[in-house]
């Protein structure tokens, strides 16, 4: 796997842990961080969304080889 995509996968995984730990999601709509009680959705988007991404970083290059 390159560096440049396993950093970009550890970001991302970063960042949902983080939303799944203080149960809150930045919302660029009024730009601020919200709980997962004002915005579900949302929160919900970016969590399936973000582990899909990674999942997805790791797994392409296992496919293509």
């Amino acid at each position: 796997m390159k560096p440049i995509q396993f950093g970009v996968c550890l970001v991302i995984l970063i960042h949902v842990t983080y939303c799944l730990i203080t149960q809150k999601v930045f919302v660029r709509k009024v730009f601020a961080w919200r709980t997962r009680d004002e915005y579900p959705k949302v929160f919900m988007m970016n969590i399936i969304g973000g582990t899909l991404v990674a999942i997805w970083l790791i797994a392409r290059p296992l496919l293509t080889s």
